[in-house]
């Protein structure tokens, strides 16, 4: 039942019907969703820098899946471009991990500088309109704090880095104001999607600690979200989620099957309401999020990307309480 409805969202000709679809920014959705009220337990750190107060996120659990929240972006525009900068001039860098190959990063950095290779400033560079897309969609995935053995389904110790204190704030602040308190961000996936992709159907089970929450933010493209039961012979319910929207599992639908069959185009009144800044159109450039880094990007650019990208951060604690290793 859970491929099936993969198939059918995935399919171009004819494409799906989005009618059985749940959107919270419409009326119906009140049908598949409650409205829930978390801001009090958040006390005296309600606000957060780049994001709307807690006492007014529009916060959704789906009935038929106790545990699946969604809120309706709480991002400010400019914290999105932000968030967004992050992901695209920060994150894929050295020490975080990437799943770009070797024949990739050894075509434009010598063997010697493999470890300063920079994935969205060397795509600037690149002249021929074709490489430099082919680079750019090269790019699926980097993984932050403990990184993850895809191979092995497992995490390792030994490759762990620093978790960016910027993403954990923001992430703790969620947590916060959903009542998770002691919740630790300790490892992360960011995900890219260039419009058309998919994400498979399967099950994040590999933290020693499954009773805390994970988080995920979506930025740029809109995207359908299926969330199953605990194996495939359920059929899910679709969700379509926006850039700013974020998704916490916890209880029983932190172990659900769920995927991402298709990534589509906005409609452009939509990214203008959500992300884009009518008064930096005539500004040159966007200057990266990270002090670490001097990379620039060009606002177009910037809009080409996200024009045709979405890019999801999920987070997750991997230790039990009081743990501070594997």
């Amino acid at each position: 039942m859970f491929q099936e409805s993969f198939k059918y969202y995935k399919a171009r000709d004819p494409p799906p019907s989005f009618e059985n679809v749940i959107d919270t920014d419409k009326d119906g959705a009140g049908l598949d969703c409650r409205l829930q009220n978390y801001s009090s337990t958040a006390g005296n750190n309600a606000t957060f820098p780049g994001l709307l107060d807690s006492s007014s996120w529009r916060i959704f659990e789906l009935k038929n899946r106790p545990g699946l929240i969604i809120i309706k972006n709480p991002f400010t525009k400019h914290s999105q471009r932000y968030w967004m900068t992050r992901c695209i001039c920060d994150y894929p860098k050295h020490p975080n991990h990437t799943n770009l190959p070797d024949a990739i990063v050894d075509k434009y950095a010598l063997r010697s500088a493999r470890e300063q290779f920079d994935w969205w400033a060397t795509a600037a560079t690149i002249e021929d309109p074709a490489d430099r897309r082919k680079l750019l969609k090269a790019l699926r995935w980097t993984t932050l704090g403990y990184h993850y053995d895809w191979t092995n389904k497992v995490y390792d110790e030994s490759a762990r880095n620093a978790f960016p204190d910027d993403l954990a704030a923001l992430c703790r602040h969620f947590a916060q104001v959903l009542g998770y308190v002691r919740f630790r961000p300790e490892a992360a996936i960011v995900n890219y999607y260039p419009v058309g992709s998919t994400l498979a159907g399967h099950t994040d089970h590999s933290e020693k600690n499954l009773e805390a929450p994970l988080f995920s933010f979506s930025f740029g493209q809109p995207a359908i979200f299926l969330i199953g039961g605990h194996t495939k012979d359920e059929r899910p319910d679709a969700l379509l989620l926006r850039s700013g929207d974020v998704i916490v599992m916890t209880r029983e639908a932190r172990l659900c099957y769920h995927a991402v069959p298709k990534v589509f185009h906005c409609p452009e009144s939509e990214r203008s309401q959500r992300w884009e800044a009518p008064d930096e159109v005539d500004q040159p450039e966007v200057q990266t999020a990270d002090c670490r880094s001097t990379a620039t990007m060009t606002t177009g650019a910037f809009a080409d990307y996200i024009g045709n990208s979405r890019i999801n951060i999920n987070i997750r604690q991997v230790l039990n309480e009081g743990e501070n290793h594997l």
